[in-house]
């Protein structure tokens, strides 16, 4: 039995059979296919000088065109569309409070104002260290006699002269004097606030795949056959 030229149909087999061709979009010559260029015309792809094209159903399924469904988009023979996936945007809001945590390193300018202070100092030294008369003095020694030299006519002199003050005072490391300050301060910061909730924009999208159920069969057009004449 002859088909209509034109005719497309899903065949589970690998091949196109003898006057028929795979649907996959290709372009044939109208010179050697002229009748079945008066039917599709370039409807399907071609120049319309030297080629038309044949459908491609390659990864498509078959809608029904020319008269829209009720509540369907109305679709035009040979028009291609869709995707296996699309893309969702979502638009919204979200509210976070912002703390210490989410700043970077930064100074502030500080100021501080005493009320009252006072030291305390403690001094660890012993008092029995010697010391040297000062310049002119003379510093008595053990069995010393109060008298002049053995010459002269003077008489002896009962009294030593001042010997000043010492000169030779004791050296004190760091550890002699120990100092305790006490008291209180009043500590003024230039920058002073607390966090608040900031409401900052979110968009966020995701992929989602929209294939339906599927099984890959082969679509087959009939090249040779009967022309189908109009009624």
């Amino acid at each position: 039995m002859d088909a209509f030229m034109g005719t497309v149909l899903a065949v589970g087999f690998n091949y196109p059979p003898r006057g028929w061709l795979f649907c996959n979009g290709q372009t044939v010559p109208i010179q050697q296919n002229s009748a079945m260029f008066a039917l599709l015309g370039t409807m399907y792809g071609g120049d319309g000088q030297n080629t038309f094209g044949i459908p491609d159903l390659r990864g498509r399924v078959v809608v029904g065109s020319q008269a829209q469904g009720p509540g369907l988009q109305n679709v035009s023979q040979g028009e291609r569309a869709g995707s296996n996936n699309v893309t969702v945007i979502s638009n919204g809001t979200a509210t976070v409070t912002l703390n210490s945590t989410n700043l970077p390193s930064h100074n502030h300018s500080v100021s501080i104002s005493g009320s009252s202070f006072g030291a305390t100092s403690v001094l660890n030294a012993t008092s029995n260290g010697p010391a040297s008369p000062a310049s002119g003095g003379t510093a008595p020694s053990a069995n010393a006699a109060l008298c002049n030299s053995g010459t002269g006519g003077t008489a002896g002199a009962v009294y030593l002269p001042t010997t000043g003050d010492a000169t030779n005072l004791v050296a004190l490391n760091t550890k002699s004097v120990e100092t305790t300050l006490t008291g209180t301060a009043n500590v003024t910061s230039g920058n002073t606030g607390t966090g608040s909730p900031l409401t900052v924009p979110v968009v966020s999208s995701a992929t989602i795949s929209i294939m339906q159920p599927y099984l890959g069969l082969n679509y087959i057009i009939a090249m040779e056959g009967i022309f189908p004449s109009r009624n």
